[in-house]
């Protein structure tokens, strides 16, 4: 399978690809604190920088975000972990989507 994550930033995608089994969760994390060591191999974490951008020069004080935590088993049984506040598509090894994985969205 391959897991394209969008970018709200300078960069547009990363994909990571040669994986056979994902598993996810998702929890709220506040914005101001940083959680970025330990818990994951990758992260992209753009939602703020996105809503201020948006916002000019209103800033916008959120006080959490839906963060998702996927954790892939590569072919050779190797695992990372990735968490991310935007956008996932999980594609087959075709590239073909077969699941929209949405952090910060009200269903």
């Amino acid at each position: 399978m391959i897991l394209k994550i969008e970018r709200y930033d300078e960069q547009d995608w990363w994909m990571l690809d040669d994986i056979r089994k994902v598993s996810k969760a998702h929890f709220q994390q506040d914005f101001n604190k940083d959680f970025e060591t330990g818990q994951a191999d990758i992260f992209i974490l753009d939602l703020e920088t996105y809503l201020n951008k948006m916002a000019g020069d209103k800033k916008i004080k959120r006080s959490s975000r839906e963060v998702i935590r996927l954790i892939c088993r590569l072919s050779n049984g190797d695992e990372f972990s990735v968490i991310f506040d935007t956008i996932a598509y999980l594609c087959n090894d075709e590239g073909k989507t077969i699941e929209i994985i949405v952090a910060n969205h009200k269903k």
